[in-house]
């Protein structure tokens, strides 16, 4: 008697072995349709049932790889949206047997519109086969599971088919990750790919800015306020001279009996690291830097903050490690 786990091994393999006979399959077709596509205006994806779901899975997946599409459902295209389409868009046509009535009635139509109809079907001699420029067709598998009746392979076929379809389109029109995060701003590589600088950094009235001339107190009272563990000492034109941290703060009280009488810069001067100790240097970046570089130079120098600075070097933002993971890019 096969148990629960023995039916899901054996539907798996059989799904698994349709798929490699459908590797086998694709032919020159299958390059023709690529070549249909890729001079199409856009992608109209239809099927009805189940072949519908994974034409709406496999639009969503040409649109984000580069390649514009929409899922049409062929009923709702015969009552009004194939106005949408025109001669310059292809419709790609989902149809296990190939001769589901409402997807051949959209595809009679479509062609009538002058728009090329690639098939995605099992059915050789079927009629969405004759009326299809391209047609690729999908081994004759039954579906896997007990009953033979349930779709399952025949979906994961059309899936894959999609993917590859896709994948392809990708490939010759050189579209690379860059292209791919312009789709996908707000998933992980998008984040790390268009993020820069300027999207996570302090600044205006959060950056911690101090005169080189303004008082001790100032500068301690600039650091406090601000709360980034840090201020910026700056020459009278706006020019970086370096930060004033935490540890500059421990150093300056060590090294000196009565610091409050000193202006900002001296106490920078006097709070830096003795010759002996190891050395860190301030590390300034400009606003387009993309902020995974910003994360390497601060791991490679074992720091935690970039000073942000204009062409005049003239810090316009404060960059902390902690707003690059609080982004995810860690």
């Amino acid at each position: 008697m096969c148990t629960p786990l023995d039916i899901a091994r054996e539907v798996v393999r059989d799904e698994a072995a349709a798929l490699a006979r459908a590797a086998e399959a694709l032919d020159a077709a299958f390059e023709a349709a690529i070549e249909t596509i890729g001079a199409a205006r856009r992608v109209v994806v239809t099927g009805l049932g189940k072949s519908g779901v994974i034409a709406q899975k496999i639009a969503a997946t040409l649109t984000s790889t580069g390649t514009p599409a929409w899922f049409m459902h062929p009923v709702e295209a015969l009552h009004g949206d194939v106005g949408n389409v025109g001669a310059q868009d292809c419709l790609l046509a989902l149809s296990r047997s190939g001769a589901t009535e409402e997807v051949l009635r959209f595809v009679m139509h479509f062609r009538r519109l002058g728009g090329p109809v690639i098939g995605i079907t099992q059915g050789r001699e079927s009629r969405l086969a004759e009326l299809s420029r391209h047609t690729i067709l999908l081994p004759d598998a039954p579906e896997a599971g007990p009953l033979n009746l349930a779709p399952t392979t025949s979906c994961v076929l059309q899936l894959a088919v999609g993917d590859a379809i896709a994948m392809a389109l990708l490939h010759a029109r050189g579209f690379a990750a860059e292209d791919f995060a312009q789709y996908h701003p707000e998933g992980a590589l998008g984040r790390r790919l268009l993020m820069r600088a300027e999207d996570l950094m302090h600044a205006g009235a959060q950056l911690p800015l101090v005169s080189e001339d303004q008082t001790f107190d100032q500068l301690v009272c600039e650091m406090t306020r601000k709360q980034l563990g840090v201020a910026l000492v700056v020459q009278r034109d706006g020019r970086l001279i370096g930060t004033f941290t935490d540890g500059d703060l421990r150093r300056l009280f060590e090294r000196v009996d009565n610091p409050r009488r000193l202006p900002a810069r001296e106490a920078f001067e006097h709070s830096r690291r003795a010759p002996g100790e190891p050395r860190v240097r301030v590390s300034t970046v400009g606003p387009a830097t993309p902020a995974v570089a910003c994360l390497a130079m601060m791991r490679e120098s074992q720091i935690t903050h970039l000073v942000v600075v204009d062409s005049a070097d003239r810090p316009v933002g404060l960059l902390r490690l902690m707003d690059l993971m609080t982004a995810g890019l860690g």
